[in-house]
């Protein structure tokens, strides 16, 4: 057997068959992949995998999320694309007019912001509103330099674990020891995972939470953190309380990114969010694909509602579904789903 091959029969082994990762996991909901199945040699369809990690933040024995992911890696026959070779992204970078509309006003090193490549590549007016969130509270920050993909996505695995290692030890040290934040839990979590310390985005507007600024009117919000920050849903929640908005929905899910599953998935995530006036994200991936969804609710991502309050509108734009902030019936609830509104194409 090969090095991936390996690496699989090696977790597989330590898997005790507790069986506690598939009512977590989000696609067997939906009648995806049963993770506990493939960790004890079955053969379910690895194709509906959403890899989004829910499996191993429940798991104490073994680490289900890297085989689902080397397995993927395997049945596609993916390796590392000419794209990261020549770029340091994972994905083609979008040419999108932000790159030239928008001015960054990197102040400082209080902290760093290492964006990740669904921001980089697609959405890239949100790395300038994290900016904003940051000077929001007092902070000052830059991009880290040399930024790149955080080496977590399938095609990587081909790649010898210290050479992964190694890479991202590189770019982080780019930050010369002091705070790193992400903007992508998956960023998030492959750092971690690489035993380097790093900050959410989520955790940095938390641990800031005394100096958020704050609306001049209260209205209804709901949130989906995403799954890889599920975990943190709690900060998330005490935030934009904490700005003096209201959080209403009590489901959260995942989005189901480009599987099979993901129109279902996504039906659902409006529905459980639609006693809110917008959707609040933590998640660049979550984000893309709510903005994208015909006749969704607005979405904005969490660092784009901190510099909302602090003042800035500039990203919103930029955005498929319009914001309308100026407008009195934005802030109604989207009971029964989106109160529809004119102009919904793409703005880029």
């Amino acid at each position: 057997m090969g090095i991936i091959e390996d690496e699989i029969a090696r977790l597989m082994q330590k898997c005790i068959s507790c069986g506690k990762c598939t009512p977590n996991c989000p696609a067997n909901k939906y009648g995806g992949v049963d993770p506990h199945e493939i960790m004890i040699g079955g053969d379910d369809d690895i194709s509906t995998c959403i890899l989004c990690g829910t499996c191993s933040q429940v798991c104490r024995r073994t680490d289900p999320f890297t085989v689902m992911r080397d397995l993927r890696a395997l049945a596609k026959d993916l390796h590392v694309s000419e794209t990261y070779k020549s770029t340091g992204l994972a994905m083609p970078q979008a040419d999108h007019p932000s790159r030239t509309d928008l001015n960054y006003d990197w102040d400082g090193d209080d902290a760093y912001i290492m964006p990740g490549c669904v921001v980089q590549c697609k959405a890239p007016y949100l790395e300038y509103a994290a900016m904003l969130a940051v000077k929001a509270v007092g902070k000052t920050c830059s991009e880290l330099k040399d930024s790149g993909c955080c080496l977590r996505p399938p095609q990587f695995r081909e790649m010898q674990e210290t050479e992964r290692h190694d890479k991202i030890v590189k770019m982080m040290s780019n930050a010369n020891g002091k705070e790193v934040i992400t903007l992508c839990g998956g960023c998030t979590d492959a750092i971690v995972r690489n035993g380097l310390d790093t900050t959410n985005m989520i955790e940095f507007l938390y641990a800031n939470i005394d100096k958020l600024p704050k609306f001049d009117r209260k209205f209804k919000i709901a949130l989906e953190p995403g799954c890889s920050c599920m975990p943190i849903k709690k900060q998330m929640i005490a935030i934009v309380e904490a700005m003096g908005l209201e959080f209403v929905n009590n489901g959260m899910g995942c989005c189901g990114k480009e599987s099979p599953l993901a129109e279902e998935m996504m039906a659902d995530r409006e529905k459980e969010c639609g006693n809110g006036c917008m959707i609040i994200v933590a998640c660049p991936k979550c984000f893309t694909k709510y903005d994208a969804q015909p006749d969704g609710m607005p979405v904005l991502f969490l660092s784009e509602l901190v510099a909302w309050a602090n003042g800035h509108t500039e990203t919103f734009k930029y955005h498929n579904i319009p914001i309308e902030s100026d407008d009195e019936d934005f802030y109604k609830p989207r009971f029964d789903g989106f109160i529809p509104k004119e102009s919904k194409g793409m703005r880029w």
